[in-house]
């Protein structure tokens, strides 16, 4: 750094970390002839910035966004809605994800016709898609035998009196490729008749298939005894061969479309909407599999207002947040984040392309059709259209289908990544397993920690001798403070379970979980005391088969990002400029890197002359830290800087200061004085690009040792005097250098 330019950056201590590599443009007189002006400057994205959620506590926020369809001007593409469940592909468990939009008329007398869209890839492509379909995701689910059905949304007049009606249901044993019709008569209950819909009833949306086999999916009507439009539930108890009426859910106002989900205590949620003036939506609860519903009321948002809104999605993710898809005006999804859907705590615009803020206009451009479908334990994708056909004009009847990802975390980021560490072997499982069913490949050891709570994407541990207890064992990569697990059993069948922990594998801990007959929908989490371990082993019950849906293990001493909202700031974090979890897997030809071992880090990612990327994570105060970390680089163009931050007479510091240099030939450690950098040796080896190392700071208010890979550089200098040392902070390094892309994973603050 040339003195001039440094001199000019030491402005103070409270300024003096971030001056030292340039977040604000302190030294605008040199780098002028390399900017435009403000005026000049095209529209950029809004990188993420500033400070991250409270890691304590549950978070949503929004991501990557894509395209499902987006075809020129003309053919119609419009409420996209989506199925997706589980298989394995590449030994990874995986969502096929089948997305039908409409491409017929929006009139009640049309016929469904679909255009379908498949991905094998949890979503992040849809490379095949056909049209005419007759087909769609609303109604679609997997039976237990490892079939498709997909209930039609209009039915047929079953007799020339138009009392009765057949509900169209198609299968596929082939996984969408080929369907067969079947046809099964719907009765009213007794004494009702229909009262002028045409064909009888609309079937909406979500079919839930209970452990018995017996179907249920919602669906509206008019009865002549009632006068206004209900909600309903219908069953069928042989694959749909024929149907009944279950239950009714009561509104004193007309409803139709429902949204509905098990709830994380294992009630039933249900999301109506009205048929008001504008739509709002409404909620009703059952806690008997949907036999029984509590009266409708208004179905409040964050702001205590009834939710406007159509097309209501529910969805339970496996972590046990619940989720709420609506639209009109705009796309919008709702968090519940203890999972029972009582009260929404945060809403956030999905996409909004109204072309008209007066009128009918702000209804128009997406249509508020929409799909949600969980691809992880805190992951989900929003599925929305960019407009209707009576709302496309203004875009030239361009119409499309987007996806987007919505993240919605709970509490703790110190989540291990279980599947890739068991993928690549860094982890393993043991245990007795059932034996593998070819209808179900994601059925395996591996799927208790695949981010599925699908009845099928699971273990199932399985004893041959009836006197003993099945048991699985995970051993992780390395001891661990341990002090949080998720656990999901059995996917709705009541079941047994402990959880204990080892160092060895040899002597266990008491049980730091006792699950008895426990009824599960989502995982559940356990805070205990830290216990230090490098074994988990889940004990089912002496002679009975035990399936694991999902377990989820928490260390208190490291920083994983796992359990962070992707493509934000990560939680705890402050001051960040230009830095972001991100979890995009390796690829030649590009920069990404993904985790260390796992799927996800925090990326620092300069491309300005002005700017650095930066982070920093604050920690309580103290005469004596530790500190550790992997790093990564993909594009070393300049300087990797890491310092630890701390205090002097209240006022925030930067006692020590480093940075990893790079030549041809060599990479070098340089450590700062206040002033300047100077040299404390070269690295044995270098650090090639798309590699990791590990380093290490062990300092003290007068010292401090900086381990690269196990080489030792030892020093006095420092940036600052302090009196404490609290917490570490990264950064590109010199504002001039270029297009540096660094990761970080595995933050270990002691």
């Amino acid at each position: 750094m040339p003195a001039s330019l440094s001199s000019r950056l030491h402005s103070g201590a409270v300024g003096f970390a971030l001056a030292v590599v340039l977040i604000a443009g302190t030294a605008v007189s040199d780098t002028t002839h390399l900017r435009q002006t403000a005026q000049e400057d095209p529209p950029h994205p809004d990188f993420p910035h500033g400070a991250g959620a409270d890691p304590n506590a549950p978070a949503m926020a929004l991501a990557s966004d894509w395209n499902v369809l987006n075809w020129g001007p003309g053919p119609i593409a419009t409420g996209p809605m989506a199925f997706g469940y589980d298989t394995v592909v590449d030994g990874q468990t995986k969502k096929r994800i089948l997305v039908a939009t409409g491409s017929n008329a929006d009139v009640a007398s049309a016929n469904t016709q679909s255009n379908l869209s498949i991905s094998e890839d949890s979503g992040l492509s849809f490379p095949t898609t056909t049209k005419g379909e007759e087909v769609t995701g609303l109604n679609m689910a997997r039976l237990p035998d490892g079939s498709l059905i997909a209930v039609d949304f209009i039915p047929e007049w079953a007799d020339a009196a138009k009392t009765k009606v057949n509900i169209l249901t198609r299968y596929s044993k082939d996984g969408g490729k080929t369907w067969r019709l079947r046809k099964g008569l719907f009765t009213p209950p007794a004494g009702e008749v229909f009262g002028g819909t045409d064909r009888g009833l609309r079937v909406h949306r979500n079919p839930i298939v209970l452990a018995d086999g017996t179907i249920l999916v919602p669906m509206y009507t008019v009865y002549q005894s009632q006068r206004i439009r209900s909600s309903n539930i219908m069953q069928s108890t042989d694959g749909g061969e024929s149907w009944t009426q279950r239950s009714r859910i009561t509104a004193a106002i007309g409803v139709n479309e429902v949204g509905w989900s098990y709830t994380a205590d294992g009630g039933m949620v249900a999301a109506l909407r009205t048929e008001s003036a504008p739509n709002s939506l409404m909620v009703s609860y059952s806690h008997d599999d949907a036999k029984t519903w509590t009266q409708a009321t208004p179905l409040l948002g964050p702001d205590g207002k009834q939710v406007v809104g159509i097309n209501p999605h529910v969805v339970l993710q496996p972590n046990g947040v619940l989720l709420l898809a609506t639209g009109r005006p705009d796309d919008r999804v709702m968090v519940s984040y203890d999972g029972l859907g009582r009260t929404w705590n945060d809403a956030q615009v999905v996409y909004a392309n109204a072309p008209s803020t007066t009128g009918n206009g702000r209804f128009d451009g997406a249509s508020g059709n929409n799909s949600i479908v969980n691809v992880g334990a805190n992951r989900t994708i929003y599925f929305g259209d960019k407009c209707h056909v009576w709302g496309c004009g203004a875009f030239n009847e361009q119409f499309g289908s987007y996806a987007r990802y919505v993240s919605a975390v709970t509490p703790g980021t110190g989540k291990l990544d279980l599947a890739t560490a068991v993928r690549t072997g860094v982890a393993t499982v043991t245990g007795k397993f059932a034996k593998e069913d070819k209808r179900f490949p994601e059925t395996r050891p591996e799927g208790a920690f695949d981010g599925s709570s699908s009845s099928t994407a699971v273990a199932v541990l399985q004893e041959r001798k009836p006197d003993r207890a099945p048991s699985m064992t995970v051993k992780l990569d390395q001891p661990y403070s341990i002090a949080r697990i998720g656990l999901m059993l059995g996917g709705g069948v009541p079941t047994d379970a402990t959880v204990a922990l080892s160092v060895d594998g040899t002597t266990w801990s008491a049980p730091v979980i006792v699950a008895s007959q426990r009824v599960d929908r989502a995982l559940h989490y356990t805070d205990f005391p830290a216990q230090k371990a490098q074994y988990v082993r889940v004990t089912g019950a002496a002679g009975r088969t035990t399936t694991v849906t999902e377990l989820e293990v928490y260390a208190n001493d490291v920083l994983t990002f796992e359990n962070d909202p992707i493509f934000n700031v990560p939680r705890g974090f402050t001051e960040a400029q230009h830095a972001w979890t991100t979890d995009v897997p390796p690829q030649v030809g590009t920069t990404e890197m993904g985790g260390f071992q796992s799927r996800t880090a925090l990326r620092l990612w300069d491309k300005w002359f002005d700017y650095n990327a930066t982070a920093t994570k604050l920690t309580a105060d103290v005469e004596h830290q530790t500190t550790s970390f992997d790093w990564g680089v993909s594009d070393h163009r300049g300087p990797f800087v890491f310092g630890l931050k701390g205090h002097a007479d209240d006022t925030g510091t930067t006692p020590w200061l480093f940075r990893i240099a790079d030549s041809p030939t060599a990479q070098r450690l340089e450590v700062f004085d206040g002033t300047t950098w100077s040299s404390l040796g070269n690295l044995n080896a270098k650090i090639a690009l798309f590699t990791w190392a590990k380093i290490s700071v062990d300092a003290t208010l007068t010292e401090a040792t900086v381990k690269i890979n196990g080489q030792s550089f030892t020093t006095t200098t420092r940036a600052q005097a302090s009196d404490t040392l609290a917490g570490v902070y990264f950064s590109t390094g010199e504002p001039l250098a270029y297009g540096l892309t660094f990761f970080i994973d595995n933050l270990r603050i002691a």
